[in-house]
Protein backbone atom coordinates (compact mmCIF):
# COMPACT_ATOMS: atom_id res chain seq x y z
CA UNK A 1 0.00 0.00 0.00
CA UNK A 2 2.79 1.95 0.89
CA UNK A 3 4.27 1.56 -2.51
CA UNK A 4 1.40 2.63 -4.51
CA UNK A 5 1.30 6.04 -2.87
CA UNK A 6 5.03 6.48 -3.47
CA UNK A 7 4.18 6.04 -7.15
CA UNK A 8 1.32 8.09 -6.92
CA UNK A 9 3.19 10.69 -5.63
CA UNK A 10 5.97 10.57 -8.20
CA UNK A 11 3.52 10.70 -11.13
CA UNK A 12 2.38 13.81 -9.58
CA UNK A 13 5.21 15.56 -9.22
CA UNK A 14 6.58 14.86 -13.01
CA UNK A 15 3.26 15.59 -14.30
CA UNK A 16 3.07 19.18 -12.45
CA UNK A 17 6.65 19.55 -13.52
CA UNK A 18 6.27 18.65 -17.40
CA UNK A 19 3.04 21.32 -17.11
CA UNK A 20 5.17 24.03 -15.65
CA UNK A 21 8.38 23.78 -17.51
CA UNK A 22 9.50 27.08 -18.21
CA UNK A 23 11.21 25.97 -21.30
CA UNK A 24 7.80 26.37 -23.07
CA UNK A 25 7.34 29.70 -22.35
CA UNK A 26 10.33 31.49 -23.03
CA UNK A 27 12.28 31.78 -26.79
CA UNK A 28 13.59 28.14 -28.03
CA UNK A 29 17.27 28.29 -27.26
CA UNK A 30 19.07 27.53 -30.34
CA UNK A 31 20.88 24.00 -30.72
CA UNK A 32 23.92 24.71 -32.71
CA UNK A 33 26.80 27.51 -31.87
CA UNK A 34 27.33 29.63 -34.84
CA UNK A 35 30.40 29.57 -36.77
CA UNK A 36 31.57 31.73 -38.89
CA UNK A 37 31.60 31.66 -42.56
CA UNK A 38 35.19 30.24 -43.77
CA UNK A 39 37.98 32.76 -44.88
CA UNK A 40 38.17 33.52 -48.68
CA UNK A 41 41.97 34.54 -48.34
CA UNK A 42 42.52 31.44 -50.02
CA UNK A 43 39.80 31.13 -52.92
CA UNK A 44 41.11 32.30 -55.41
CA UNK A 45 43.88 29.52 -55.36
CA UNK A 46 41.89 26.79 -54.89
CA UNK A 47 39.63 28.33 -57.58
CA UNK A 48 43.15 28.17 -59.99
CA UNK A 49 43.78 24.33 -59.02
CA UNK A 50 40.02 23.32 -59.52
CA UNK A 51 39.81 24.69 -62.63
CA UNK A 52 43.28 23.95 -63.78
CA UNK A 53 42.86 19.71 -62.65
CA UNK A 54 39.80 19.89 -63.72
CA UNK A 55 38.23 19.26 -59.87
CA UNK A 56 34.87 19.99 -58.30
CA UNK A 57 35.59 22.46 -55.92
CA UNK A 58 33.28 20.85 -52.94
CA UNK A 59 35.73 17.88 -53.22
CA UNK A 60 38.73 19.90 -52.32
CA UNK A 61 40.09 21.43 -48.89
CA UNK A 62 43.02 23.05 -47.45
CA UNK A 63 45.29 20.51 -46.08
CA UNK A 64 48.54 21.62 -44.60
CA UNK A 65 50.20 24.85 -45.06
CA UNK A 66 53.57 25.28 -43.36
CA UNK A 67 53.59 28.91 -42.02
CA UNK A 68 57.46 28.76 -40.85
CA UNK A 69 58.29 27.58 -44.88
CA UNK A 70 56.45 30.34 -46.26
CA UNK A 71 58.59 32.87 -47.90
CA UNK A 72 57.71 36.39 -48.92
CA UNK A 73 59.44 39.40 -50.97
CA UNK A 74 58.53 42.86 -52.17
CA UNK A 75 58.26 44.00 -55.84
CA UNK A 76 56.87 46.91 -57.93
CA UNK A 77 53.85 46.76 -60.08
CA UNK A 78 53.44 48.75 -62.91
CA UNK A 79 49.61 49.36 -64.75
CA UNK A 80 49.94 51.48 -67.77
CA UNK A 81 46.36 52.55 -69.50
CA UNK A 82 45.97 54.11 -73.00
CA UNK A 83 42.68 55.61 -73.78
CA UNK A 84 42.02 56.50 -76.76
CA UNK A 85 39.69 58.68 -78.93
CA UNK A 86 37.30 55.76 -79.92
CA UNK A 87 36.76 55.19 -76.02
CA UNK A 88 38.77 52.02 -75.88
CA UNK A 89 41.20 51.40 -73.27
CA UNK A 90 44.40 48.85 -73.45
CA UNK A 91 45.64 48.12 -70.18
CA UNK A 92 49.26 46.70 -69.45
CA UNK A 93 50.25 45.07 -66.11
CA UNK A 94 53.80 44.57 -66.02
CA UNK A 95 55.79 43.76 -62.66
CA UNK A 96 59.14 43.19 -61.56
CA UNK A 97 61.16 40.16 -60.24
CA UNK A 98 61.44 40.02 -56.51
CA UNK A 99 65.07 40.25 -55.64
CA UNK A 100 65.42 38.96 -51.78
CA UNK A 101 63.48 36.36 -50.16
CA UNK A 102 62.36 36.80 -46.66
CA UNK A 103 60.83 34.65 -43.61
CA UNK A 104 58.34 35.56 -41.07
CA UNK A 105 59.79 36.61 -38.27
CA UNK A 106 59.00 35.65 -34.77
CA UNK A 107 57.47 32.62 -33.29
CA UNK A 108 54.88 31.62 -35.55
CA UNK A 109 53.25 28.96 -34.26
CA UNK A 110 49.55 28.52 -34.20
CA UNK A 111 49.60 31.79 -35.90
CA UNK A 112 47.17 32.38 -38.82
CA UNK A 113 48.83 32.90 -42.56
CA UNK A 114 46.33 34.99 -43.34
CA UNK A 115 47.16 37.03 -40.49
CA UNK A 116 50.47 37.18 -41.40
CA UNK A 117 50.62 37.83 -45.40
CA UNK A 118 48.35 40.55 -44.30
CA UNK A 119 50.42 41.93 -42.21
CA UNK A 120 53.45 42.03 -44.29
CA UNK A 121 51.84 43.16 -47.19
CA UNK A 122 50.21 46.23 -45.24
CA UNK A 123 54.17 47.05 -44.50
CA UNK A 124 55.11 47.36 -48.46
CA UNK A 125 56.20 50.59 -50.25
CA UNK A 126 57.76 51.64 -53.59
CA UNK A 127 61.61 51.61 -53.25
CA UNK A 128 62.84 54.07 -54.88
CA UNK A 129 61.13 56.03 -58.39
CA UNK A 130 63.77 58.87 -60.03
CA UNK A 131 61.61 61.61 -61.85
CA UNK A 132 62.91 64.26 -64.00
CA UNK A 133 61.36 67.91 -64.15
CA UNK A 134 59.15 69.64 -64.88
CA UNK A 135 56.66 68.07 -62.68
CA UNK A 136 54.48 68.67 -59.59
CA UNK A 137 54.75 66.46 -56.73
CA UNK A 138 51.07 66.05 -54.84
CA UNK A 139 50.53 64.11 -51.92
CA UNK A 140 46.81 62.89 -51.43
CA UNK A 141 44.98 62.43 -48.03
CA UNK A 142 46.92 62.30 -44.98
CA UNK A 143 50.30 61.82 -46.20
CA UNK A 144 53.28 64.32 -46.16
CA UNK A 145 56.12 64.66 -47.66
CA UNK A 146 59.94 65.13 -46.19
CA UNK A 147 62.30 67.02 -48.83
CA UNK A 148 65.75 66.81 -48.37
CA UNK A 149 68.45 69.11 -50.96
CA UNK A 150 71.91 69.50 -51.08
CA UNK A 151 73.78 70.93 -48.51
CA UNK A 152 72.18 69.75 -45.74
CA UNK A 153 69.32 71.29 -46.20
CA UNK A 154 65.77 69.91 -45.58
CA UNK A 155 61.88 70.28 -44.78
CA UNK A 156 59.18 68.62 -43.62
CA UNK A 157 54.91 68.58 -43.53
CA UNK A 158 54.66 69.40 -46.94
CA UNK A 159 51.78 68.42 -49.51
CA UNK A 160 53.16 69.77 -52.46
CA UNK A 161 56.30 70.13 -54.45
CA UNK A 162 57.03 72.19 -57.63
CA UNK A 163 59.96 71.05 -59.45
CA UNK A 164 61.19 72.68 -62.20
CA UNK A 165 63.10 71.69 -65.33
CA UNK A 166 66.86 70.43 -64.70
CA UNK A 167 65.77 69.23 -61.52
CA UNK A 168 65.56 65.76 -60.83
CA UNK A 169 63.59 64.00 -57.33
CA UNK A 170 63.86 60.49 -56.22
CA UNK A 171 60.52 59.52 -54.28
CA UNK A 172 60.85 57.02 -51.83
CA UNK A 173 59.05 54.76 -49.46
CA UNK A 174 55.20 55.49 -51.36
CA UNK A 175 52.36 53.51 -51.27
CA UNK A 176 52.02 54.60 -54.98
CA UNK A 177 52.37 56.64 -57.43
CA UNK A 178 50.17 57.97 -60.25
CA UNK A 179 50.28 60.59 -63.00
CA UNK A 180 48.09 61.15 -65.91
CA UNK A 181 49.12 62.77 -69.10
CA UNK A 182 48.54 63.45 -72.97
CA UNK A 183 50.35 61.08 -75.33
CA UNK A 184 50.56 61.25 -79.16
CA UNK A 185 51.92 57.73 -79.31
CA UNK A 186 55.32 58.87 -80.97
CA UNK A 187 53.47 61.49 -83.05
CA UNK A 188 54.13 65.08 -81.58
CA UNK A 189 50.95 67.41 -81.57
CA UNK A 190 51.52 71.47 -81.39
CA UNK A 191 48.59 71.59 -79.92
CA UNK A 192 48.97 69.47 -76.63
CA UNK A 193 52.28 72.09 -75.73
CA UNK A 194 50.32 74.82 -76.27
CA UNK A 195 47.40 73.26 -74.16
CA UNK A 196 50.01 72.49 -71.59
CA UNK A 197 51.88 76.27 -71.60
CA UNK A 198 48.18 77.70 -71.38
CA UNK A 199 47.42 75.32 -68.17
CA UNK A 200 50.68 76.84 -66.99
CA UNK A 201 49.74 80.34 -67.24
CA UNK A 202 46.35 80.13 -65.32
CA UNK A 203 48.03 78.26 -62.25
CA UNK A 204 48.65 80.24 -58.82
CA UNK A 205 52.51 80.83 -59.35
CA UNK A 206 52.37 83.31 -62.52
CA UNK A 207 56.22 83.39 -62.69
CA UNK A 208 56.12 79.38 -63.84
CA UNK A 209 55.99 80.02 -67.49
CA UNK A 210 58.94 77.87 -68.90
CA UNK A 211 57.10 74.78 -69.22
CA UNK A 212 54.05 73.44 -67.70
CA UNK A 213 54.38 70.96 -64.57
CA UNK A 214 52.72 67.89 -65.13
CA UNK A 215 51.28 66.67 -61.74
CA UNK A 216 52.24 63.51 -60.15
CA UNK A 217 50.48 62.55 -57.26
CA UNK A 218 52.18 60.28 -54.27
CA UNK A 219 49.83 57.65 -52.47
CA UNK A 220 51.38 57.34 -48.29
CA UNK A 221 53.66 59.75 -46.18
CA UNK A 222 57.16 59.75 -48.24
CA UNK A 223 60.47 61.11 -48.14
CA UNK A 224 61.90 63.18 -51.14
CA UNK A 225 65.61 63.76 -52.30
CA UNK A 226 66.22 66.32 -54.78
CA UNK A 227 69.40 67.42 -56.81
CA UNK A 228 70.11 69.12 -60.21
CA UNK A 229 70.01 66.35 -63.02
CA UNK A 230 73.07 67.18 -65.00
CA UNK A 231 75.23 68.96 -61.80
CA UNK A 232 74.03 66.96 -58.57
CA UNK A 233 76.20 69.17 -56.40
CA UNK A 234 74.82 72.73 -57.89
CA UNK A 235 72.64 74.88 -55.80
CA UNK A 236 68.99 74.86 -56.14
CA UNK A 237 66.63 77.80 -55.64
CA UNK A 238 64.04 77.15 -53.23
CA UNK A 239 61.27 79.50 -52.96
CA UNK A 240 58.79 78.39 -49.99
CA UNK A 241 54.87 79.38 -50.87
CA UNK A 242 53.18 78.15 -48.25
CA UNK A 243 54.04 75.73 -45.03
CA UNK A 244 53.34 72.70 -47.06
CA UNK A 245 53.91 73.98 -50.41
CA UNK A 246 57.75 74.82 -51.94
CA UNK A 247 58.73 75.67 -55.06
CA UNK A 248 62.22 74.20 -56.83
CA UNK A 249 63.69 75.94 -59.63
CA UNK A 250 67.11 76.37 -61.71
CA UNK A 251 68.96 79.54 -61.98
CA UNK A 252 67.70 80.07 -65.78
CA UNK A 253 64.86 79.31 -67.51
CA UNK A 254 65.05 76.73 -70.30
CA UNK A 255 62.97 78.74 -72.36
CA UNK A 256 64.22 77.21 -76.25
CA UNK A 257 62.58 73.59 -74.50
CA UNK A 258 59.49 74.89 -74.55
CA UNK A 259 58.45 74.27 -77.88
CA UNK A 260 59.95 70.36 -77.58
CA UNK A 261 57.86 67.53 -76.61
CA UNK A 262 57.39 67.18 -73.12
CA UNK A 263 59.62 63.76 -71.54
CA UNK A 264 57.80 61.27 -69.83
CA UNK A 265 58.92 62.23 -66.20
CA UNK A 266 59.20 58.68 -64.60
CA UNK A 267 62.43 57.45 -65.35
CA UNK A 268 61.90 53.87 -64.99
CA UNK A 269 58.31 54.13 -66.88
CA UNK A 270 60.29 55.86 -70.31
CA UNK A 271 61.17 52.62 -71.73
CA UNK A 272 58.20 50.52 -70.80
CA UNK A 273 55.93 53.06 -72.81
CA UNK A 274 57.85 53.38 -75.61
CA UNK A 275 57.62 49.37 -75.74
CA UNK A 276 53.79 49.60 -75.50
CA UNK A 277 53.63 52.28 -77.66
CA UNK A 278 55.17 50.55 -80.52
CA UNK A 279 53.56 47.45 -79.63
CA UNK A 280 49.96 49.29 -80.10
CA UNK A 281 50.77 50.82 -83.03
CA UNK A 282 51.88 47.76 -84.63
CA UNK A 283 48.64 45.96 -83.40
CA UNK A 284 46.00 48.99 -84.46
CA UNK A 285 47.68 49.88 -87.63
CA UNK A 286 46.06 52.52 -89.68
CA UNK A 287 43.44 53.16 -87.14
CA UNK A 288 46.10 54.80 -84.74
CA UNK A 289 46.45 57.74 -86.65
CA UNK A 290 42.60 58.97 -86.59
CA UNK A 291 42.81 58.78 -82.76
CA UNK A 292 46.71 59.52 -81.65
CA UNK A 293 46.06 63.16 -81.36
CA UNK A 294 43.27 62.69 -78.38
CA UNK A 295 44.98 59.80 -76.48
CA UNK A 296 45.29 59.74 -72.78
CA UNK A 297 47.73 57.95 -70.47
CA UNK A 298 47.20 56.82 -67.27
CA UNK A 299 50.53 55.11 -65.47
CA UNK A 300 50.61 53.59 -61.86
CA UNK A 301 53.67 52.11 -59.62
CA UNK A 302 52.14 50.02 -56.50
CA UNK A 303 54.09 48.35 -54.00
CA UNK A 304 53.03 44.80 -53.97
CA UNK A 305 53.97 41.42 -51.60
CA UNK A 306 54.82 38.19 -53.29
CA UNK A 307 54.56 34.64 -51.66
CA UNK A 308 56.23 31.69 -52.64
CA UNK A 309 54.63 28.46 -50.54
CA UNK A 310 53.84 25.29 -50.58
CA UNK A 311 50.38 23.65 -50.04
CA UNK A 312 48.83 20.28 -49.70
CA UNK A 313 45.19 19.82 -51.00
CA UNK A 314 42.81 16.83 -50.14
CA UNK A 315 40.47 15.72 -52.39
CA UNK A 316 37.69 13.14 -52.27
CA UNK A 317 37.61 10.52 -55.11
CA UNK A 318 34.59 9.75 -56.68
CA UNK A 319 33.36 6.40 -58.09
CA UNK A 320 33.26 8.17 -61.68
CA UNK A 321 36.74 9.37 -61.07
CA UNK A 322 38.80 9.40 -64.63
CA UNK A 323 42.22 9.34 -62.90
CA UNK A 324 41.24 6.35 -60.87
CA UNK A 325 39.34 4.50 -63.49
CA UNK A 326 42.75 4.16 -65.41
CA UNK A 327 44.38 2.34 -62.77
CA UNK A 328 44.71 -1.38 -61.89
CA UNK A 329 42.29 -3.42 -60.78
CA UNK A 330 44.68 -4.91 -58.19
CA UNK A 331 45.50 -1.58 -56.42
CA UNK A 332 43.67 -0.58 -53.77
CA UNK A 333 41.30 2.26 -54.78
CA UNK A 334 41.25 5.32 -51.60
CA UNK A 335 38.47 7.82 -50.71
CA UNK A 336 40.72 10.72 -50.58
CA UNK A 337 44.14 11.49 -52.18
CA UNK A 338 46.71 14.32 -50.65
CA UNK A 339 48.14 16.16 -53.56
CA UNK A 340 50.56 18.83 -53.07
CA UNK A 341 51.45 22.46 -55.13
CA UNK A 342 54.07 24.71 -54.97
CA UNK A 343 52.13 28.46 -55.16
CA UNK A 344 53.66 32.06 -56.09
CA UNK A 345 51.04 34.33 -55.74
CA UNK A 346 50.57 38.17 -54.40
CA UNK A 347 47.90 39.98 -52.55
CA UNK A 348 45.36 42.11 -54.38
CA UNK A 349 42.20 43.32 -51.69
CA UNK A 350 43.37 41.13 -48.85
CA UNK A 351 43.21 38.27 -51.36
CA UNK A 352 45.47 35.92 -52.76
CA UNK A 353 45.86 36.13 -56.55
CA UNK A 354 47.68 33.43 -57.72
CA UNK A 355 50.81 34.02 -60.73
CA UNK A 356 52.08 30.56 -60.95
CA UNK A 357 50.60 27.17 -59.85
CA UNK A 358 52.78 24.11 -59.95
CA UNK A 359 51.92 20.41 -59.33
CA UNK A 360 54.38 18.49 -57.53
CA UNK A 361 54.96 14.93 -59.05
CA UNK A 362 53.37 12.57 -56.11
CA UNK A 363 55.32 10.20 -54.23
CA UNK A 364 53.67 6.60 -54.26
CA UNK A 365 54.73 5.12 -50.80
CA UNK A 366 52.57 1.83 -50.87
CA UNK A 367 50.48 -0.48 -53.38
CA UNK A 368 48.35 -2.75 -51.70
CA UNK A 369 46.46 -6.15 -53.36
CA UNK A 370 44.84 -9.02 -52.05
CA UNK A 371 45.96 -12.89 -52.26
CA UNK A 372 43.59 -13.71 -54.64
CA UNK A 373 44.05 -11.35 -57.57
CA UNK A 374 48.11 -13.45 -57.56
CA UNK A 375 47.37 -16.90 -56.95
CA UNK A 376 45.46 -17.33 -60.83
CA UNK A 377 49.29 -16.26 -61.49
CA UNK A 378 51.48 -18.75 -59.28
CA UNK A 379 51.53 -22.10 -58.51
CA UNK A 380 50.89 -23.75 -55.26
CA UNK A 381 51.57 -27.19 -55.82
CA UNK A 382 54.32 -27.38 -53.29
CA UNK A 383 52.58 -25.16 -50.57
CA UNK A 384 49.92 -25.52 -48.52
CA UNK A 385 47.34 -23.02 -49.04
CA UNK A 386 46.90 -22.62 -45.02
CA UNK A 387 50.28 -21.15 -45.55
CA UNK A 388 48.96 -18.09 -47.83
CA UNK A 389 48.40 -14.62 -45.39
CA UNK A 390 44.85 -13.79 -45.25
CA UNK A 391 45.76 -9.92 -45.38
CA UNK A 392 46.74 -7.89 -48.82
CA UNK A 393 49.95 -7.82 -50.07
CA UNK A 394 51.96 -4.38 -49.47
CA UNK A 395 54.38 -3.66 -52.31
Amino acid sequence: MMINRINFLLLFISQQAIAFNLSHFIFPKVSHEFRPPPSQFLTDVIGSISESEKWKLEDIRVSKLEIEKVRYGNMQRYEIEFLLANKKDYVFHLRDEVSMWKRFRGDNKGSDFEVLANRVSSRAVVGSVRMEGPLELIVSGDGEMSLALPWNTSHAGLKRILVGEDITVEVKNAHEVSLFQTTDLGRPEERNLIALREQCRQWFFPYLTCMALLPVRISGSASVVAFRTRNPGQHITINLLSKDIIDLSPDICYSEHTNKKQRFPVVSLRMRIRLLEKILKSFLGVRINSNAARAKLKAKIKASTTFRFHLELERNIRMNDTRWKTMAEWRTRPNVEHVWFEVLARIERKRLKPLVVKKKKPVVGVDSSAWSNLMSNMSFTKLSSVLVAPEALTM
